[in-house]
This record gives C-alpha cells, structure tokens and sequence, in this order.
C-alpha cells in the first residue's frame, strides 16, 4: 500500500473549516493565539482551559487532532509563498520551512538596517 503525505496546509484547511463549523461565530483570523496555548496545555497541563478554549481543545482531540501540530501547520501558513510552494511539493520539511521563514524575517530587518545606514552615510560624505 502506497502512503500519500498530505501536506500540512492542506490539513490546516480541514481544521479551520472543522472550527469554522463547529463554531460559527468565531474569528478564525486569532486562531494561531488560540491554537499556541492549546499547543502548551495538550503537553505541560499547567494552566486551566476554560470555555472556548476547552470546546475547542476538546473538538481537536476528539476529532484525532494534536493541538500542537495544529499550532505548527497554523504558523505555516504565514510563511512566504515561494517557501509554501517548497513545502507543498515536499522539497522541505516543515521545521525546516520554519526555521527559513524565521531567519528570513530577522535576516531582512538587519541588512536592510545596513544598507539603509551605509547609504545615508555615503549620502551625508557627498554632500
């Protein structure tokens, strides 16, 4: 028998219209918040979920879902699309999507911080 790996945004897709259905008027835009403390309850059981939290910890569980994987497909779905488009044909695992899309973001933020200083001071020498 020939296993197919879903992918993991496919899968996300299904938990989202699973919330979206078991909750209708939830705003499924804060779900990664949500997703992030169910995630840290399913494994150190150190905080009380109460209300929304605990229907839908219950809904995931109940549904054969892990909180935690959950939590990590949702923070996929922020990566780049050329970073999706790698993960959706299986060229990088998930972790290492992750880690690109984290260093990316703080790699960005730096060189551009660098080329905007060494510009300005190019700048002020010509004048």
């Amino acid at each position: 028998m020939v296993v197919v790996r879903k992918s993991a945004l496919e899968e996300f897709e299904k938990v989202k219209k699973l919330v979206q259905e078991g909750f209708p008027d939830f705003d499924v835009r804060n779900l990664c918040v949500l997703l992030g403390r169910l995630g840290t309850y399913h494994y150190k059981k150190k905080s009380m979920l109460v209300g929304t939290e605990r229907k839908l910890y219950n809904l995931l569980v109940e549904n054969s879902y892990n909180p935690f994987t959950v939590y990590r497909w949702a923070l996929l779905e922020r990566v780049p699309d050329e970073i999706k488009f790698q993960l959706r044909n299986h060229y990088l695992s998930q972790k290492t999507a992750s880690r690109l899309f984290f260093e990316r973001r703080h790699e960005t933020e730096t060189s551009l911080q660098v080329d905007i200083k060494q510009l300005s001071l190019k700048i002020i020498k010509e004048m």
